[in-house]
């Protein structure tokens, strides 16, 4: 048996012990950890909701001061408070519940909260001072603890205080329920001073964290959950416009819900146990019909304001129920072109902490990241359909704006002046010899187009006028949608000219779309007598080619000429395009 020697260290007998960190500067680097004052929030919800809280209530305290170099005062937030209906804590985790590291479901993959920082990080964040009264039961006292960061820097407080019975401070009894926990954040310098240095407006702060739990929560919210903010209900926000537990919901007249639903699932082998697997879950919608009408996206109105429908053009992911990022995932989404269209789907991942490493999950909740190999899988799921999602709202958008047209009767003015200078102008040639049957199946076709999207009651009247009106003009034009290169063709039938407008042609979508825009824009006169000159002027070089070659009997000659001008044309504005951008 060899004995092993251990030589102790001579040269410094006597020195004392030196700690794992310095408590006080530590603490105060700590507060620069990537929280912002929503998540920090979120934080606290998560640990309420881990503790099986059903009501969780919210209150801010507001004072009135000068906040830098500002001369005026601002309300500020001066107290925020948290108060829930939970389990409550015992004495050994109350006295352990602010020391940073300690979690009593430490590393377990079954809820929110794993590594025990997230909390106290959080506050720290945002506050100097933070407050915990809890207790298990009704019968029981409501015991205290603390930490405040002055005094820890001043070298006052080395160690949190022992639990003590203390009553719930005054104003704030109501927050929690019969058991359960009180957090209370003052110093509230953070939430008081914004990155700037000047005051942080208390009415921001409310908006903002109303808006994040509505969405952050949603799943809980939906199910039953209460949380209450200054005293209201936050109800859920959806991105995926799926629930009717929404503030949209509750009049007579709610809104509608997604029509379109698309799930599907990844399945991966657990990190630490590759016996086992657990699923990614995929959801997709697609927004009603009449929220998608114009494009790329109406981020502008109230109503989609009111809806959120501008913040929709990238992933919502959820971890356990609950949301830890919003955005656009790259190579997982298709090109970032396409974006204000995805505003119009509802684009959602859910997984369980047990695939943690699979998102680059930190113990900030606060961002997520598919790993690569996820990440293609996921892409094989999401790409195509993206596109094919993109193309449908599109597509309806164009037919909706068809439609309108047609029934503004965007193209009278121009149909109106051939149909005036019919008198003194040379007589088509082409079409004489249109057999009466074919005249009336081209105009049943234009009817078709015209009147595609009205509703079924109303479609039989409304076309048979399109085609008495059809019938009735000498010069008709007609939007449609084909994927073709020509811009517009030119059907002569002898009675009539239609002209049907390709709403697909980059010069449409680029160029006179644009242009129909602002004949809209009703607040800007100037803007919108330009629109209308501009607009006129393209009508009328349109109508002056098609009567050019309505003077040839046979026009059949001049189909690849119009092919292949709208190439040409293409080809422009695409290179165009390019060097705009």
């Amino acid at each position: 048996m060899t004995t092993v020697s251990i030589r102790k260290n001579s040269a410094a007998p006597n020195m004392e012990s030196v700690p794992l960190i310095a408590a006080d500067k530590a603490l105060l680097s700590l507060r620069s950890s990537g929280h912002d004052y929503t998540s920090a929030v979120g934080e606290v919800i998560d640990n309420s909701l881990q503790a099986n809280a059903n009501t969780i209530r919210c209150r801010v305290d507001t004072i009135k001061k000068k906040i830098g170099n500002n001369k005026k005062t601002t309300e500020v937030v001066d107290r925020i408070a948290f108060g829930d209906d939970g389990d409550g804590m015992d004495l050994q985790t109350l006295h352990n519940c602010l020391k940073l590291g300690f979690s009593s479901r430490y590393n377990n993959r079954q809820g929110m909260g794993r590594f025990g920082v997230g909390a106290k990080m959080g506050a720290i964040s945002q506050c100097k001072r933070v407050e915990v009264w809890s207790r298990e039961s009704e019968d029981a006292e409501w015991l205290y603890t603390h930490i405040d960061l002055d005094d820890i820097e001043a070298g006052e407080m080395v160690t949190i205080p022992p639990p003590a019975p203390k009553p719930l401070p005054r104003g704030l009894e109501d927050l929690p329920g019969a058991k359960g926990t009180l957090v209370v954040w003052s110093k509230a310098d953070r939430l008081a001073q914004n990155e700037t240095g000047g005051g942080r407006r208390a009415d921001t702060v409310r908006t903002d964290l109303v808006r994040y739990i509505a969405r952050t929560f949603r799943k809980f919210l939906d199910r039953g959950v209460t949380i209450e903010f200054d005293g209201m209900a936050v109800l859920p926000h959806d991105p995926l416009y799926l629930m009717t537990s929404t503030r949209f919901h509750q009049g007579s007249e709610p809104d509608p819900v997604a029509p379109h639903e698309w799930n599907d699932s990844v399945e991966i082998q657990l990190p630490n146990d590759p016996s086992q697997t657990a699923k990614v879950h995929i959801t997709m919608t697609l927004l009603p019909k009449e929220w998608r009408r114009v494009l790329p996206g109406d981020g502008r109105s109230s109503f989609a304001k009111e809806r959120r429908i501008d913040e929709n053009e990238g992933f919502s992911i959820l971890r356990a129920d609950r949301e830890i990022f919003a955005g656009y995932l790259p190579k997982i989404q298709p090109s970032q072109e396409g974006r204000p269209i995805d505003r119009f789907i509802g684009m959602e991942l859910r997984f369980e902490p047990v695939l943690d490493e699979y998102f680059h999950v930190r113990n900030v909740k606060k961002g997520a990241e598919p790993i690569e190999g996820l990440r293609d899988q996921l892409r094989e799921k999401i790409f195509n359909t993206i596109k094919t999602l993109r193309k449908q709202i599109t597509d309806d958008a164009k037919e909706y704006e068809k439609q309108k047209a047609q029934e503004k009767g965007v193209f009278s003015d121009v149909e109106q002046l051939v149909a005036d200078s019919q008198r003194t102008s040379r007589k088509p040639r082409a079409g004489k010899d249109t057999s009466a049957k074919q005249v009336e199946e081209k105009i049943d076709q234009a009817a078709e187009a015209v009147t595609k999207d009205a509703p079924p009651e109303e479609k039989p009247r409304r076309k048979q006028q399109a085609k008495e009106r059809l019938k009735a003009q000498p010069y008709n034009v007609v939007l449609e949608n084909w994927p073709g290169r020509e811009l517009f063709v030119v059907e002569h039938l002898g009675v009539t000219t239609i002209v049907k407008m390709n709403m697909s042609h980059d010069f449409y979508t680029e160029i006179y779309g644009k242009v129909l825009a602002a004949c809209e824009q009703e607040e800007n006169a100037e803007l919108q007598e330009l629109g209308k000159v501009v607009k006129l002027g393209f009508d009328m070089l349109i109508a002056g080619y098609a009567k050019a070659e309505g003077q040839f009997e046979d026009t059949t000659e001049f189909e690849d000429l119009r092919t292949n001008w709208g190439l040409e044309l293409r080809g422009l504005i695409q290179q165009w395009r390019k060097t705009h951008n």
